[in-house]
């Protein structure tokens, strides 16, 4: 279940009647109620085990509006013997997968037109890995060294987000946790850049998604050295008087390159402060843009300020200290063998490794 859906204007909650699990990419997370028995979550390189589990032992995958990406299946892709159909109406896009099914027409048509259940055994067989498999693990997700993982602190925002809110967050080490731990509920919305994955992206989508909807509350989420790229855009919130309210994870640079880097083994550079990369205090700076501004560094601080700091309906900044050594997990680690070849996992067969 892709963006491709909403793209279409189909109404995704019949898929949801089948009997079948679903499973939604990124792009699509915010198409149905995240809570629904039936959603199994979001697959990926950065996924949730449950629906890597899913994707991977399913006899057969139903794609609508979907583009299967690399970040989506994992750069080995599908199984040989997993059947493959496609909706979607472009076929050179079907055409990347020369054994697939290709429906070629309008996924709100075809969606209307479905009314096959699936087998109730396989759905109980993925019920059982939810049980299995939580959005927030211990203790990959619990805090360290004195910072708030980001991970937790998704987890408990979650809980006072408002029925309609607009969330836009950044790429990398701030997106990781937004799209593998908060459950979403239409017409909750959660934008993004999608596979470009360009740093920056969160503010300037924050300001246009508060253009769009007639200067509305917009929550944007974003890495400190993401928000580093468009900063000079805090004078166009302040300028509009836009009630955006801007939440930035602090850990000292590059989150998600610091992975990379340790991944392959080699020495930080350019990603830290230590490395030749560092961050001014935002909060100070927000303030010196004329935004109402704070700091969260425990959780006493987030249930004093947060509840506050979500509800104003002024240009607003919020510093999140985050452990600069903070894993970003679970993940498709690729398996580096002693003479550099890197091989990919099996696609359930993510890092840390635990047994079920």
């Amino acid at each position: 279940m892709g963006h491709g859906i909403r793209a279409s204007g189909a109404d995704p909650r019949p898929l949801l009647e089948l009997g079948v699990p679903v499973l939604s990419s990124w792009q699509g997370a915010d198409l149905v109620d995240n809570s629904h028995p039936m959603y199994f979550g979001r697959p990926g390189i950065y996924g949730q085990r449950c629906a890597n589990r899913i994707l991977y032992e399913a006899d057969q995958v139903l794609s609508i509006g979907c583009r299967l990406t690399p970040w989506m299946i994992g750069h080995a892709g599908l199984r040989p013997e997993q059947e493959l159909l496609m909706v979607d109406v472009d076929g050179s896009e079907v055409a990347r997968f020369p054994d697939a099914k290709w429906v070629g027409g309008d996924a709100k048509e075809f969606i209307e037109q479905l009314s096959e259940e699936g087998p109730k055994q396989w759905a109980a067989i993925c019920h059982s890995y939810r049980l299995v498999y939580p959005w927030i693990e211990r203790p990959a997700h619990d805090d360290t060294n004195g910072y708030i993982n980001s991970y937790r602190f998704i987890e408990r925002l979650e809980t006072l987000l408002c029925p309609e809110e607009i969330i836009c967050t950044d790429v990398g080490a701030n997106m990781c946790p937004v799209f593998q731990a908060l459950h979403l509920k239409p017409p909750q919305r959660l934008l993004t850049s999608g596979g470009l994955g360009e740093m920056g992206c969160a503010l300037p989508a924050a300001i246009g998604a508060s253009f769009a909807t007639g200067n509305g509350q917009v929550l944007c989420l974003a890495g400190d050295g993401g928000l580093l790229m468009n900063i000079q855009e805090l004078q166009t919130v302040v300028h509009h008087k836009l009630p955006v309210k801007i939440i930035v994870f602090a850990n000292d640079g590059y989150g998600m390159i610091k992975g990379t880097h340790k991944n392959l083994k080699i020495d930080y550079a350019g990603v830290d402060k230590k490395s030749g990369v560092s961050m001014p205090r935002f909060m100070q700076v927000a303030q010196d843009f004329g935004m109402q501004a704070g700091i969260v560094k425990s959780w006493e601080d987030f249930d004093r300020v947060m509840p506050q700091f979500l509800f104003t309906n002024e240009p607003a900044l919020l510093e999140v200290f985050i452990d600069p050594e903070q894993t970003y997990v679970p993940r498709l680690q690729p398996i580096i063998s002693d003479d550099g070849k890197i091989t990919p996992p099996k696609f359930y067969e993510l890092s840390p490794a635990i047994h079920a």
